[in-house]
Formats: structure tokens, C-alpha cells, sequence
């Protein structure tokens, strides 16, 4: 059932509704939760029920683990060999599951080894690892109510591509009775609506010139493949980010409060600062968990760069079983280390050339802020292709076959929008922008919510007009529903 389907229209006011009107009554006793519960296994079911067995099954062993890793009565050893086994039972159902048939296609090309790969099983079982990494680390408590256990491993909005939530954060949540609240409830609901808007304005319409490109690679030109690889960085972070908006408003309308994923990452000054506003959740699952524990920066210079390394190279692996994610992975962290390595150099040279006023203020946060996107860009290539061997072919043909006379020659109208759908396309675009400048001083959607009637209903009919223009479209899975 996606978010942007007729389908999760009718479950979503149903869920909430019910919800509120079983939070609201006499003697409670948490069956706010269990209506919460039943439904997160219906959505997840809707997809394919056996899914939710493999989900009870992660509930299930993380649980366990739990009772041992955050009971402080028991010594030292007993909790940590708990962490280590609930550890790596996970991640060797995540390794099974993912990870198989790119290491049986080393062996056998047989199609009837095909593993599924369960939609959402990234997401939930890193999610339920840091309800292990927390109770041993003892900020989190154990839950042992079972049922509420389980409503945070499977909890709908984040169920199938997150944010990936903490333990600490969301489980003492489902201790708190929500009741209804307008003002909440509103800014939820334009939060919703402007992730519809990202996907169904902005992110189908990038995805028919992108595909059509990246789909006939061997034709296309330098700037062609340059100038798809640029729509299809819009197209991930709005695909991406509306998935994320659209969760964290329905958790809002709820009274959950979710995690941010997403923070106007192309306003990035440098890729560190990128990494630290795009994916919030994922990246921060890795840099608490896995960057700090190896030692982070605290161990010298080059075991900084090996630590990011890893944890880079492991970010593409999450990301698929698939050779180019891998090397995705790396590329990103590579471009991390060479961009600290070479500091010293940039400021020698900024001071030889006498560059450094002309790039104080703003002049020297749009260039950075432009390089941070070309580095971004550059990398998404092994992101997008199909293989290494593509990959490599399109960062070839980019660097080699990059013409003057491609740029003037290649009309708007040649990416596969109609002049309708590109106009909307340009307009979203704009909206957009706009949005996220706003977004990077104070909150945007609080600040059109305070605006008079008028606007604020100019600017609702604007968006439902838009999105309505986009339903020919027709409704395209989310990307990260992949991973």
C-alpha cells in the first residue's frame, strides 16, 4: 500500500480516527496502541503477508535480546554476549535476505534461486538494533510490554522506508496518551501534503526525462547524461524527502514526533555538511553506532579516514546488493577524505590568489554550496546505473564526450515532458526552492500557516491544482522502497 495510493486515503483516516476516539476514552489501557499495532501489520500484510511473519520474527528476536542486554543485574559478559547474538541473528537475516543472490549469481545465474527481497526489511531491522545498542548502552529502558514492543518495530508511518527511529526517542512515546489537537493536526497535514506535492509534481516528472536518458545511455551526449544526472538529484531527494515528509506528518497528526530526515541538503556548504542534512536518520545510525565505536577522529588523521571509509562503503552496501552501490559507497567516502586532506591546500591557494575576501559572505557560499552539489552529482552516477560496467561507460562518456554544441542543441523539450508537464515541472521546481529557503531560517509551513485566509487557500488550491494535473502519471513506487 503506498502512501500515494487510493488505497492508503481511505486507511489513514480510518487509522487515526479510531485511534483517537480509543485514546480519548475512560480506561484507556493502551488500546490506542494495540489499534496502532493491528493496523502497522495490516499496511505491512498488504503488501505480502508473508513479510509479516519475517517481521514478527525480527520482533521477536530483538525482544529477547533485550530482556538481557538492559538488565543491569546480570554481569557484564552475559549482557554483552545477549548484544552480540540478537546482533547477529539480525544482520544475518538482513545479509540472507539482501545479500544472496548477488553472492549466488557469483556461483550460479539459476532464476529460481532468487531470494524476494522483503520491502522495508532495511529499515526496521536497523531500527530494532537500537533498541539493543540503547538498552546496553543504557539510555533506553527494556520494554517488556510486548505488544508496545512491537508497535515500535513495525510502526506504519516509518515501517517501510523510514526515518529510521531511535529507541530512546520513539518507544516512551507509546506510553503517552495523544489526543486531538487542531493546530498539530493542521501543520501535519501540510507537512503531508507537501511531500505529495515533491512526489507527485516534482519526482514523476523528473523520473520520465531521467529514465529516458539513463535508459538509452549509448546515444546520449556528454551534457545529456551530465544534465540527466542533475535531474535525477532532484529526483532522489524529492522522491526520498516526500516519503519522509509525508511519514513524519502522519506521525505528527497523530501527536508521534518523528525524526527529521531530510534538512535543505543542497544549501550544503560541504559534503561533511551535506551528509549531515541528507538521510539524517541512516547517517546518524551509522555515526553513533558504528564511525564513533571504531574510534571516529579521536585516534589520529588516518584512522579518522579509515573509519569513514568504512562506514561509507558500508552506507552503499545497506543501500543494495549490488556491486555499483558498493563502489557508490566508497566513491562518497573517498570524496569526503580528499576534501579534509586537501583544506591546507585550498586555503594556500586562496591566500596566494587573493581570493579569500571575494569569497566571504554570500559569493563564497553559493560557489561552495554549487561545488557541494557537483561532487554530490558527479558520485550519483554509480547511484543510477544499472551496473559498474554502465556506470563506468556514463562517467566516461560525461567527462569525454561533453560538447558546446550538445548544450545549445539539446531543446527542453527533448527530455520527454510535453510542454504541459514541463511547465509544471519548472513551477514545482520553483515552489520548491523556495520552500527550502525559507525552511533554512525558520519554519515554512508554520510561517504560510500564520498568513491570512487568503493566502493560505491560494496557496492549498494552487497545490491541489498542480497535484491533480499530475495524476495522468499515474502513481510510481517510492525509490527507497528498493532498499
Amino acid at each position: 500500500m503506498l502512501f500515494n495510493s487510493i488505497g492508503f486515503a481511505v486507511f489513514f483516516p480510518t487509522v487515526v480516527l479510531i485511534y483517537f476516539w480509543l485514546d480519548g476514552k475512560p480506561g484507556w489501557g493502551g488500546k490506542g496502541n494495540a489499534w496502532l499495532l493491528a493496523a502497522s501489520y495490516f499496511y505491512y500484510a498488504c503488501a505480502d503477508p508473508r513479510y509479516a511473519l519475517l517481521l514478527l520474527s525480527v520482533t521477536g528476536i530483538t525482544y529477547a535480546a533485550g530482556l538481557a542486554t538492559g538488565d543491569g543485574t546480570l554481569p557484564a559478559g552475559k549482557r554483552r554476549a545477549a548484544l552480540i547474538a540478537g546482533v547477529a541473528a539480525n544482520l544475518s537475516i538482513l545479509f540472507f535476505f539482501k545479500y544472496f543472490n548477488l553472492l549466488a549469481g557469483f556461483f550460479q545465474k539459476d532464476p529460481a534461486l532468487k531470494i524476494l527481497l522483503p520491502v522495508g526489511i532495511s529499515f526496521y531491522i536497523f531500527q530494532s538494533l537500537t533498541y539493543l545498542f540503547d538498552t546496553y548502552g543504557g539510555k533506553c529502558r527494556i520494554q517488556k510490554d510486548f505488544l508496545k514492543y512491537a508497535l515500535f518495530v513495525s510502526f506504519f508511518p516509518v515501517l517501510l522506508a523510514g526515518p529510521i527511529e531511535r529507541a530512546s526517542d520513539l518507544l516512551p512515546q507509546f506510553d503517552e496518551r495523544h489526543r486531538f489537537d487542531y493546530e498539530r493536526v493542521r501543520h501535519g497535514l501540510f507537512r503531508m501534503a507537501c511531500g505529495y506535492f515533491m512526489k507527485l509534481v516534482i519526482a514523476q516528472r523528473l523520473a520520465i526525462s531521467v529514465d529516458l536518458i539513463y535508459g538509452h545511455y549509448e546515444d546520449c551526449t556528454g551534457y545529456q547524461l551530465f544534465l540527466a544526472t542533475v535531474l535525477y538529484a532532484f529526483q532522489i531527494y524529492c522522491d526520498f524527502a516526500s516519503y519522509s515528509a509525508i511519514a513524519v506528518g502522519a506521525g505528527e497528526v497523530m501527536g508521534f514526533r518523528l525524526m527529521e530526515n531530510f534538512r535543505q541538503p543542497f544549501l550544503s556548504r560541504s559534503l561533511g555538511e551535506f551528509w549531515r542534512r541528507w538521510h539524517i536518520s541512516l547517517n546518524s545510525w551509522f555515526r553513533d553506532y558504528l564511525y564513533i565505536p571504531l574510534g571516529g577522529s579521536r585516534r589520529g588523521r588516518l584512522r579518522k579516514y579509515l573509519n569513514v571509509m568504512i562506514v561509507f562503503t558500508l552506507s552503499g552496501a545497506w543501500h543494495g546488493a549490488e556491486l555499483h552501490y558498493i563502489l557508490w559507497g566508497a566513491l562518497s567516502g573517498l570524496l569526503q577524505v580528499l576534501g579534509d586532506m586537501l583544506k591546507p591546500v585550498r586555503k594556500r591557494a586562496c591566500d596566494v590568489l587573493r581570493l579569500k575576501k571575494a569569497l566571504e559572505g554570500k559569493p563564497g557560499d553559493v560557489c561552495r554550496i554549487l561545488l557541494t552539489f557537483f561532487f554530490f552529482t558527479v558520485s550519483l552516477v554509480f547511484f543510477r546505473a544499472g551496473s559498474v560496467a554502465e556506470a563506468v561507460q556514463i562517467t566516461g562518456r560525461i567527462w569525454t564526450r561533453f560538447e558546446v554544441k550538445s548544450v545549445l542543441s539539446t531543446s527542453p523539450f527533448a527530455l520527454g515532458l510535453g510542454s504541459f508537464h514541463l511547465l509544471f515541472l519548472a513551477a514545482g521546481l520553483g515552489m520548491m526552492i523556495l520552500f527550502d529557503l525559507v525552511n533554512e531560517k525558520r519554519d515554512a509551513i508554520a510561517l504560510l500557516l500564520s498568513q491570512k485566509k487568503a493566502v493560505r487557500w491560494a496557496v492549498y488550491y494552487l497545490m491541489v491544482l498542480m497535484m491533480l494535473g499530475s495524476a495522468s502519471l499515474g502513481s510510481q513506487q517510492f525509490i527507497y522502497f528498493a532498499f
